[in-house]
């Protein structure tokens, strides 16, 4: 039962002043870098605005010009304010764009290296233009170990913190001693010790550096920095993944041999150890029923519960009379676990002679003339040049799936499979007309279009929860791209919610990068809009709470008041009292504004000033002589009624001070969860308060409490709160 290494022998930025109805939008000296798309509606009548003859305003020929977003605005805000111009037929944001990503490694394009020449074959360079790879995906190579100082490879190791290196100590408990940067498993017979230097004690330890080949190879070095050696860091090679992690786990020799126990123990390891993918280039003899273990198999279904990915090489006996895979990618009953064989990239990708072939193959890869990291004092340089091996093309599969994880981490690796499954070259089909390259020869920059989006969280309407039962849809401009119904959290009334968002790749109209992603809530649109991200940036956005809002005032703002005490906003401009309350009902009695910075006591601020509508009141009776706008303050009506005002519409920037106790305000920003709202005076502040004049009950927010105690989730524009502050702290409203 003993396994072998598989190989035979080693623009232009255009700015200009729109006018609106109510708002204008002044020039920024500093754009935010951001760029909009603005086509203009063009008729007789907005000709002859400023806009049209402005020398450096935008051309009318084509009638569309970029806009940068300005400095301190965010894009979705520009262009709501641009979308309610008269001048605006259309505004949407610019989806950047990418030059293919090319990495400055010398070898990659090197005439003594040429990565490029088979990397292009299977779509890397475009794989890279959405991923290059993150240090949470963590793979995992149970191989001889690998050169854990080599400087295209140090970067990259997987460090176990749960241990202190060198005390010879289990400090994690996890069966293994000093394993920082994985775990050798070695059964140590009575020849090995003498041949490789092994010792007894040796056994599960960390002592993975690689020792396989004597003077020629160093197999699990070439296989690391296949999958994964530092990318575009102006040394050496690049591996597939380019900032990925790499747990090694030694279960092969210095004479590249070790036993299929040996081989199930690291797959037990590295699926207990967090890794995502395991690469295995190595493969028992083709039929060979004895390396069918029982351990092995229950390893495998092990990491198939955990979502963990086995990539086995098919092994290379394609030439001899029994050709079919070794184990473990023999097995075809285990959809985790996918064998590779291997193409000649240099013949147009045709079958390697030497690729065993068979049931259990599912994808095929370059296998000849692969260049990689070699273990150091080995040959003269670092790197080189390795021959032919199934043990080569393994590494570029797990490479495809370390960027597919890399690109959406919360997917189940059924998902994976599936992009690489539909993005598969067809293989020319070999001599002996049998399964040599499964679904085809793999195209990653293909595969990693179709990684979809995934959104958790909850369901809300103004950021609080709404029972479950609600239709979630998300929408990119208009088409449904994903669908599902929320679900109830723990037999209680949060609803919370899972959408997987098609890519462009998938179905036409759908996710790509740029594009907007909007939920929408049993047909409402809820925020935040969430934008599609580009290169690097990961398309699972788990606790992602969305919520409808409470839409803005119209052109008149109305504000209901029942008989008694309410506190409303003066949304009316700045103004004398009492007549500057002529939006009142004639039935008012007396109105009350907090201000913190009366003085009440020697060290003491905060009270209330008044005024009395009562004509026969005395004068000193009124204590509150102008009303300034947007000033929140209680009003004293006589009967059940609405207070109305023209709609100020509010400008972005405006300041809020608070000052140290309560305050009352109006919230003129954009109607925004609370927490982001805040941001400014986070810890700064105890509790939110608002009154609904309606039931005369109170909503509260507090910021350390758990979110079902808080009967508030977020501040609604022109709506009127308190807040208690324990410090000065000051909110700019956008």
């Amino acid at each position: 039962m003993h396994v072998r290494r598989a190989y035979p022998a080693l623009g232009l930025v255009m700015f200009a002043m729109l006018f609106f109805a109510r708002d204008s939008l002044a020039q920024s000296p500093e754009p935010s870098g951001d760029v909009v798309i603005v086509r203009f509606a063009v008729d007789g009548d907005v000709a002859t605005q400023p806009l049209a003859t402005r020398p450096d305003g935008p051309p009318w020929a084509g009638r569309t010009a970029q806009l940068p977003v300005p400095e301190g605005m965010e894009t979705e805000e520009y262009l709501r304010l641009l979308r309610r111009s008269p001048l605006v037929e259309s505004a949407q944001a610019d989806p950047r764009v990418y030059a293919t990503a090319v990495p400055n490694d010398p070898l990659y394009s090197s005439s003594s290296g040429r990565q490029d020449a088979y990397l292009k074959t299977i779509g890397a360079p475009e794989a890279w233009d959405l991923a290059t790879g993150n240090d949470e995906v963590i793979v995992a190579i149970l191989d001889s170990g690998a050169d854990l100082t080599h400087p295209d490879l140090v970067a990259q190791f997987w460090t176990n913190q749960g241990e202190i290196p060198g005390n010879g100590i289990d400090d994690d408990a996890n069966g293994c001693i000093d394993d920082v940067h994985g775990c050798r498993f070695m059964t140590v017979n009575s020849a090995a010790p003498g041949f490789c230097n092994y010792n007894q004690a040796q056994d599960l330890t960390g002592a993975v550096a690689d020792d396989t080949g004597g003077t020629d190879h160093s197999h699990g070095t070439i296989v690391s920095g296949i999958v994964g050696a530092s990318g575009n860091n102006s040394l050496g090679v690049t591996g597939v993944a380019w900032n990925i992690r790499l747990m090694i786990v030694k279960v092969l020799d210095c004479d590249g041999e070790g036993s299929m126990l040996n081989v199930a123990e690291g797959i037990d390891y590295a699926t207990r150890m967090g890794a995502q993918v395991i690469n295995l280039s190595l493969a028992s003899l083709p039929g060979s029923p004895e390396s069918n273990i029982p351990e092995l198999r229950t390893a495998i279904e092990q990491a198939r519960d955990r979502d963990v990915l086995i990539v086995a090489s098919a092994g290379n006996h394609g030439s001899s009379a029994n050709h079919t895979p070794g184990y473990p990618a023999a097995y075809t009953q285990y959809e985790n676990v996918i064998g590779v064989g291997a193409s000649d990239w240099k013949s147009g990708n045709v079958w390697a002679p030497f690729s065993s072939y068979g049931p259990g193959i599912d994808f095929a890869a370059p296998g000849t003339s692969i260049t990689s990291t070699i273990r150091q004092g080995v040959l003269q340089q670092n790197y080189g040049l390795v021959e032919s091996g199934t043990s080569f093309s393994a590494p570029l599969v797990t490479g495809m799936f370390a960027l597919l994880i890399a690109r959406n981490a919360d997917l189940p690796y059924s998902a994976y499979i599936d992009a690489a499954v539909q993005t598969a070259q067809p293989a020319p089909p070999a001599s002996h007309g049998g399964n040599w390259a499964g679904a085809g020869i793999i195209d990653i920059g293909q595969a990693i279009t179709r990684i979809p989006m995934l959104l958790t969280g909850s369901a809300q309407h103004n950021w609080l929860d709404i029972p479950a039962g609600a239709v979630m849809e998300a929408r990119v401009s208009g088409r449904v791209c994903g669908l599902a119904v929320s679900e109830s959290f723990g037999g209680s009334t949060r609803s919370v919610y899972e959408l997987t968002v098609m890519t462009e790749a998938v179905s036409i109209g759908c996710g790509a990068p740029g594009k907007e992603v909007t939920v929408f809530i049993d047909g409402q649109p809820a925020k935040p809009v969430i934008t599609w991200g580009g290169q690097d940036v990961p398309l699972s956005l788990t606790q992602t709470d969305v919520s409808t809002v409470t839409p803005d005032p119209g052109p008149i703002v109305v504000q209901p008041l029942t008989a008694g005490w309410n506190n409303i906003a003066h949304l009316a401009p700045t103004s004398p009292l009492p007549s500057g309350f002529d939006y009142l009902p004639g039935n008012w009695t007396a109105a009350y504004a907090w201000d913190p910075l009366l003085p009440v006591a020697p060290g003491v601020n905060g009270a209330y000033r008044r005024v009395i509508k009562d004509p026969l009141a005395p004068a000193v009776a009124s204590t509150w002589e102008t009303a300034s706008r947007y000033q929140g303050y209680w009003v004293d009506a006589q009967t059940t009624t609405n207070a109305a005002t023209v709609n100020p519409d509010p400008p972005s920037g405006r300041i809020i001070t608070f000052e140290p106790g309560w305050n009352n305000f109006t919230w003129t920003g954009e109607s925004s969860a609370m927490k982001p709202a805040l941001a400014n005076i986070a810890g700064k502040y105890t509790i939110v308060l608002q009154h609904d004049n309606t039931t005369g009950e109170w909503a509260t927010y507090a910021p350390n409490q758990p979110r079902p105690l808080n009967s508030l989730g977020g501040l609604l524009h022109l709506s009127v709160y308190w807040i208690y502050m324990n410090e000065p702290g000051s909110v700019i409203m956008n």
